[in-house]
């Protein structure tokens, strides 16, 4: 991360001083045609010309340089939280495609479990009924052993019914027939709600290196 920083750095003032460069250049490319003009013409001021233009570019040349001496490590800053932050959504990215990936395992069954016992429990236990994709609702979810899980966790009668709504995501979505409450506990969503707190471990552990 370091090597990528110093690259960033290394760049903005190289494109800087380009810039400098470039104006100093065409000022004594126009310096020399009106010098060369004012010869033919006779004129004994020419030289006063020329050392004005000259004058000017440079002092456009040191503005340039001086604004990037001060500017550049803000610039390079906004470069790299860029650069930190795809960073870190490519390894949240990565998440979700790993939890994607669990569809596919035997354990998947028992994570959709876990998330509609979860989610129950927060709501309180009740009438719930349980919203699973199309794919998803063709498992064989143990309703009965998952109530009495959500009874032991909150101590009210709990009763979960499978809907015919299907969502298109992965995970379970849980709604309280009562009192139309819901908590989404499908992979997107729950990465949406952790997002804020894995974001600055992901970066603890992406960037100890350049911290320390």
């Amino acid at each position: 991360m370091e090597s990528s920083e110093q690259d960033i750095v290394t760049r903005i003032i190289k494109d800087a001083t380009e810039e400098a460069e470039l104006i100093v250049k065409n000022a004594k490319k126009s310096a020399e045609l009106l010098l060369e003009k004012q010869r033919q013409s006779g004129q004994d001021d020419a030289q006063k010309h020329v050392n004005i233009i000259l004058k000017r570019a440079h002092n456009e040349a040191e503005i340039i340089q001086g604004k990037t001496n001060s500017d550049i490590r803000r610039q390079a800053s906004w470069s790299i939280l860029s650069e930190k932050n795809r960073l870190i959504q490519n390894v949240i990215d990565a998440a979700k495609s790993r939890l994607i990936e669990m569809e596919k395992t035997s354990k998947y069954l028992q994570f959709l479990e876990k998330l509609t016992v979860e989610a129950g429990s927060v709501l309180g236990g009740g009438n719930l009924t349980i919203h699973l994709s199309e794919k998803d609702s063709k498992m064989r979810l143990d309703f009965s052993k998952l109530s009495k899980e959500i009874i032991k966790k909150t101590g009210a009668k709990t009763k979960l019914a499978l809907s015919n709504e299907h969502i298109l995501t992965p995970g379970v979505f849980v709604r309280k027939v009562e009192d139309k409450i819901f908590v989404d506990n499908t992979f997107e969503a729950i990465l949406k709600r952790q997002q804020k707190q894995l974001k600055p471990k992901i970066a603890k552990i992406l960037f100890a290196t350049m911290e320390t």
